[in-house]
């Protein structure tokens, strides 16, 4: 793990300890630009999402695919593979802070799982970071980020075919500040970005195991490809800096009342009872 900086405080996390997903956290559907529904999301990929590819065992969150026909509703049609996928959209977000997940990723042709994050502003797309993206048929782990404009998308990113992700556990995270993005694995920085374009929007996270198409960066599967498989995840954890101490100004105490001067005081007479006749 490389901690988070001294004094940052944990905001977020989930050991997946549970029997079942804690939907107070996570969704398990799709929100934002290009997608083709909640539960697909373009010609880029094959599978569609279902809950039941979701599973939490042995104290590990497991985002499945599998090789079997679906027949989807949002949007309607019939898709060759299934995936499992998890958000905080509407949930938690965050803006500035250290993200990281243990995980073990999936390998072979095809497949496409990602540890990601979206803007909550479904309308202010770009930006995206991909903090941890393995082309499954590239043999390829993607850092990258999205900046720029929908309709000109720039991307900052990087790749690693050198670290094992499928046979091996790795932490993985993100040290996001105002204009600084440092990607690390295992401790050790593998990118960073110094720059004006480091979002500054709220944000939140996604992580999915998706089939990739002909399009997509990891090519559609081949007879090689194991299914089903998964993305398994350990923890999730987000650490942010505290909030800055507001410094009270103390008032004065008040001021006493003025006591009213001898010379101030009423003078109060004391006749004489007037002479009985």
């Amino acid at each position: 793990m490389a901690a988070p900086p001294a004094g940052w405080q944990l905001v977020f996390s989930d050991e997946f300890e549970g029997q079942a997903l804690d939907v107070s956290k996570w969704n398990t559907t799709m929100d934002f630009p290009g997608t083709h529904g909640p539960r697909y999301h373009n010609e880029y990929y094959l599978s569609y999402t279902l809950d039941e590819d979701v599973i939490l065992s042995d104290g590990r969150l497991h985002l499945r695919t599998e090789h079997k026909v679906v027949s989807g509703s949002e949007p309607m049609g019939l898709f060759d593979y299934s995936q499992g996928l998890v958000t905080t959209h509407d949930k938690f977000t965050f803006t500035y802070g250290y993200v990281e997940i243990r995980a073990k990723y999936p390998g072979g042709k095809g497949l496409w799982p990602c540890f990601w994050l979206m803007p909550q502003d479904e309308n202010s797309w770009p930006p995206e970071f991909d903090i941890a993206e393995y082309y499954g048929g590239q043999h390829k782990m993607h850092h990258g980020l999205a900046y720029g404009t929908m309709r000109e998308t720039l991307w900052d990113s990087s790749g690693d075919t050198e670290t094992d992700f499928v046979n091996d556990w790795h932490t993985i995270g993100l040290e996001w500040t105002a204009g600084r993005a440092v990607w690390y694995v295992d401790g050790v920085a593998r990118k960073t970005v110094t720059a004006d374009y480091v979002p500054k929007v709220p944000m939140y996270v996604l992580l999915s195991n998706s089939i990739s198409s002909r399009l997509g960066p990891s090519g559609e599967p081949d007879e090689k490809t194991v299914f089903p498989n998964d993305f398994q995840i350990d923890y999730i954890r987000i650490y942010q800096t505290p909030p800055p101490t507001q410094l009270v100004k103390a008032e004065p105490p008040p001021a006493p009342k003025p006591q009213a001067s001898e010379a101030a005081k009423p003078i109060i007479a004391i006749l004489p009872a007037s002479p009985l006749p």
